[in-house]
């Protein structure tokens, strides 16, 4: 394996720094239309004979919040999950940066042989406004430049599906998928539960999905891009999850991913409402 680092890169110095291992404990999510359930023993009103029963209030969706940044901070998040990859955030000064980082590749030169580059230089986060609902953070690294989603103790890295090419370091790495939870952090005992999370994320997905669906009746374009999106869900979350750690086991990254699509679904719906009566509101004011 042939390991280089950032200043290598950059300014031909070596610096190498070894990542520590950490544990975390999942965190849940809270996502729109939960309900918290009647007290034990309690009993409803009794409607009397022929009354009419009263017409429930219109419910305005309300966005839900995305995960807290903490529950990324000084935590080690791997790459699928396995050592090949690793990063750590910090915050210094009340910014938010990337503390180290190290990518794994393949040699450009040598087919078949891996390479490593490793950087413990801090690197500058810049937040990005996107209508997702998420917090999304550019990576200030020009040897490969790339952006993540801050999902609950796991990040999204995206660089436009393409892996970087580090001709100085005779490195080809690929920073896209998901960083989170790694093997020894996986614990058997809450493999049930995660998997019965999902499932109920996943009807929140479906609900939030027709109900954004049903309300783009006179909107053709963006009802025919919500359906596209949606058609494209589950196979986009399998070709970022199937390599993921025990996945079979725990399906901790479906889970994850899920979350995030929870989450969209969820502010488009509350913005769509919000933007609604906002023109009611103006129609009135005429």
């Amino acid at each position: 394996m042939s390991i280089v680092s950032l200043r290598a890169i950059l300014s031909g110095a070596a610096l190498l720094s070894a990542l520590p291992a950490t544990t975390g404990a999942i965190a849940q999510m809270a996502l729109p239309g939960a309900v918290a359930p009647a007290p034990a023993g309690s009993v409803a009103a009794p409607v009397e004979p022929g009354a009419k029963p009263k017409p429930r209030a219109a419910v305005t969706p309300v966005a839900p919040k995305p995960p807290s940044e903490e529950t990324i901070v000084g935590r080690v998040l791997y790459q699928d999950g396995e050592a090949r990859g690793s990063i750590e955030l910090q915050r210094r000064g009340g910014a938010l940066e990337v503390a180290r980082l190290s990518l794994v590749g393949d040699r450009l030169t040598r087919s078949g042989e891996t390479c490593r580059i490793e950087v413990s230089e801090p690197l500058r986060l810049t937040l990005r406004q996107t209508s997702s609902g998420l917090h999304r953070f550019e990576v200030e690294f020009p040897a490969c430049p790339f952006s993540f989603d801050a999902l609950d103790g796991a990040i999204l890295a995206s660089s436009d599906g393409r892996a970087c090419e580090l001709k100085q370091a005779d490195c080809r790495a690929d920073p896209n998928g998901l960083w989170g939870m790694g093997t020894g952090e996986l614990d058997p005992k809450r493999a049930e539960e995660m998997l019965t999370m999902r499932a109920r994320i996943e009807q929140t997905v479906r609900n939030d999905y027709k109900a954004l669906y049903d309300k783009m009746k006179s909107e053709k374009a963006q009802r025919k891009e919500l359906v596209r999106e949606q058609a494209g869900f589950s196979a986009r979350r399998e070709e970022i999850c199937r390599s993921y750690a025990q996945e079979a086991d725990f399906g901790y990254c479906a889970l994850r991913v899920t979350e995030a699509r929870a989450l969209t679904l969820g502010t488009e719906l509350a913005n769509g409402f919000k933007k609604t009566a906002e023109a009611e509101g103006k129609k009135k004011k005429r």
